[in-house]
């Protein structure tokens, strides 16, 4: 063990991790909730879909306003798709961040007794790993912000 170092340091040390794993914890609960409302929107779509060609199936012709819907549901079904991508990603990264962080605290538990220079990087490795991670999740997250805010511009368009 490194001298002038206290078991509560090295448990200190360990813990600090712990602090990115909650916070990607965190971003995790919002995405999944976030997750499911858009495969939820995408079903209600779909479904909204196939009602208009059974119609048109039926009668051969959709009025004006329904062809258009149609037309509208296609873009937001187009652009939901590329949102639950992003928002699958900002999950995926996210979850990887925390195996990260988990193996910061493990990679600093075995450094303390064995004290290797090769060992000694490698806790920096894996948090600055999960840090990057947790960029790429907010990154995703700030995309599927962007396609959502279309979505919604093609919903009101449709409206009016």
């Amino acid at each position: 063990m490194i001298s002038g170092i206290t078991s509560t340091q090295v448990i200190q040390t360990i813990l600090a991790p712990a602090v990115m794993i909650s916070s990607s914890a965190l971003f995790f609960l919002g995405l999944s909730s976030r997750y499911v409302a858009l495969l939820t929107r995408v079903r209600l779509l779909n479904d909204e879909k196939r009602y208009h060609h059974r119609q048109l199936a039926e009668q051969g012709k959709l009025a004006e306003f329904d062809r258009i819907r149609l037309s509208h549901i296609n873009t937001q079904v187009n652009a939901l798709l590329r949102a639950t991508w992003y928002v699958r990603n900002a999950i995926l990264c996210h979850i990887l961040a925390v195996i990260c962080f988990v193996l910061t605290s493990f990679a600093i538990a075995v450094n303390f007794p064995i004290s290797h220079r090769f060992i000694q990087g490698v806790p920096i490795y894996f948090f600055l790993s999960g840090m990057f991670l947790v960029l790429c999740g907010v990154t995703c997250m700030a995309l599927d912000i962007f396609i959502s805010s279309r979505v919604i511009l093609v919903e009101v368009k449709d409206e009016g």
